[in-house]
């Protein structure tokens, strides 16, 4: 079918994870804790990995239109747990604790029962791809890519309350 060899020329692949906390330097790695939020986006989206990108060719003497796009993104965040979001909302600063609005994980437990101490969190997206004739001929193609994986290290905050007299 002269569609799916138009489609099978596409390079979609999987996004690029944005994700707050960043890599520190100093340890080499992302950190986080405990209840603190995680924030997810798409990072510097791109038509081959966002969408929508669209592409025309003539095969078999048929013109054909096809135009990707994507319908879902699902984060898997290594610790069972998985959901879907949007492109998500990058992080700044000025947000400190707050939830994302948008695509945000709350991690329950530590990384320290992972491989290497780290939670492996990555996404796979969903693409839907509608393609066109001129002859008049349409249809639907559903495909799914999958991002690189990001290591995040999740640690426990503890605190201590001390009762101390007159003060």
């Amino acid at each position: 079918m002269a569609a799916l060899k138009l489609i099978e020329t596409f390079q979609l692949r999987g996004i690029d994870i944005g994700m707050a906390p960043e890599v520190n330097p100093d340890w080499g790695h992302r950190r986080s804790y405990v209840g603190i939020p995680v924030w997810l986006w798409v990072e510097n989206p791109q038509p081959l990995t966002w969408g929508p990108y669209s592409e025309t060719a003539t095969l078999g003497g048929q013109t054909i239109t096809a135009t990707a796009r994507v319908s879902s993104a699902v984060w898997n965040m290594g610790d069972g747990r998985t959901f879907a979001c949007g492109a998500g909302t990058a992080y700044n600063e000025g947000y400190g604790l707050a939830d994302s609005p948008t695509c945000g994980h709350r991690y329950l437990q530590t990384s320290e029962n992972q491989p290497g101490d780290r939670y492996r969190v990555s996404a796979t997206t969903y693409w839907v791809i509608e393609w066109t004739s001129l002859a008049g001929v349409g249809g639907t193609v559903n495909l799914s890519t999958t991002s690189d994986t990001i290591e995040l290290e999740v640690n426990e905050l503890q605190s201590v309350n001390v009762k101390t007299n007159g003060g």
